[in-house]
């Protein structure tokens, strides 16, 4: 049998440890271990006692919404991100659209109508409203543009898909955040 190293190691005793056997180097190696572990929790607390950083809590409300209408093709060729608050306002911009169903109607004096289009250079592509959420005065619609990859089959014409919702009526400045993402049809 072949000695390993490291029983020889701690099997050894020297003139200097004074028959005291493996357990010389072991302590050594312990008090090394606590010395640097001593140093290590000054500047772990002083790290720890720095001030709190101001994180964004988020919304202040998440508010409720419902699609009331899908569509891909339209009249128009210019995006349209607009939160529609009254009845004739609401007539003029689904004029230049083709829902793929009627629209219901829309009670103007609790809701205001989200209306979300994006011009493409074909079909397949999805709009989808995420989530609608309220910080202060200021309303964000956040959505996602849904796009075919590479190996999908797509009609190969203008489109213009839209989303249309209705949201509990507020007043302030509305903003959208759009997230582009593509998709896989595995053909």
């Amino acid at each position: 049998m072949i000695p390993d190293n490291n029983m020889r190691l701690f099997n050894r005793t020297s003139s200097r440890d004074h028959g005291r056997g493996s357990w010389m180097p072991r302590i050594r190696h312990l008090f090394e271990i606590l010395k640097a572990f001593a140093l290590c929790v000054p500047i772990f607390l002083i790290a720890g006692c720095q001030p709190e950083s101001q994180l964004d809590d988020g919304p202040d409300e998440v508010l409720f919404f419902e699609s009331i209408g899908l569509g891909h093709y339209g009249s128009t060729r210019e995006p349209i991100e607009r939160v529609l608050r009254d009845q004739a306002s609401f007539d003029e911009a689904i004029s230049e659209l083709t829902p793929l169903d009627e629209l219901p109607a829309v009670d103007f004096g609790q809701t205001m109508v989200g209306l979300i289009a994006v011009p493409t250079e074909s079909g397949g592509y999805i709009i989808e409203v995420q989530s609608v959420e309220k910080t202060g005065e200021e309303l964000t619609v956040h959505y996602r543009l849904s796009a075919p990859g590479d190996d999908c089959i797509t009609p190969q014409a203008l489109a213009l898909p839209f989303q249309v919702v209705i949201i509990a009526k507020t007043q302030g400045n509305v903003s959208f955040v759009r997230e582009t993402v593509t998709y896989r049809c595995g053909l």
